[in-house]
């Protein structure tokens, strides 16, 4: 299963997470939300596949191209039918605007992190660095004297 990273998907996730949260079909295909974002089809499959908490698979596979409909598990879960067909309304404003803040805190969250082990990391080498400076300082005055 791959690895959620918020950070590196962001853009990608915030815009199919909106395009599927606010379009008229509450189900739709990896193809057809691909094109309608202007968005690699592959990244919009990768978010789809690697954030299975926010995005259900639908038993139901398009005729057209085979794929599987997708749609965003708060929104499917405030609605009855699973119909491609239908026209549905919007997810409501109270559930929406958290999620895209629940998801915007999870990127910075690791951003913050990755920055804070780079840190450590350059810490600890510039530790390693002073110690064998430090150490090759006590040999080479071992031999001098």
């Amino acid at each position: 299963m791959p690895t959620l990273n918020y950070a590196k998907h962001y853009e990608t996730l915030m815009a199919v997470v909106t395009h599927l949260a606010v379009n008229k079909w509450a189900l739709r295909q990896p193809q057809g939300i691909a094109k309608d974002l202007s968005i690699d089809v592959k990244s919009v499959r990768t978010v789809l596949n690697t954030f299975k908490s926010l995005f259900r698979e639908s038993v139901k596979k398009s005729s057209d191209h085979g794929d599987h409909f997708y749609s965003l598990h708060l929104r499917h879960s405030k609605q009855a039918a699973d119909d491609t067909e239908v026209e549905r309304a919007a997810l409501d404003a109270e559930y929406f605007f958290p999620l895209l803040d629940y998801i915007s805190k999870k990127s910075i969250q690791e951003t913050q992190q990755n920055v804070a082990l780079k840190a450590a990391l350059i810490a600890a080498a510039v530790s390693l660095i002073a110690s064998l400076a430090s150490l090759a300082a006590v040999i080479f005055a071992k031999k001098i004297s």
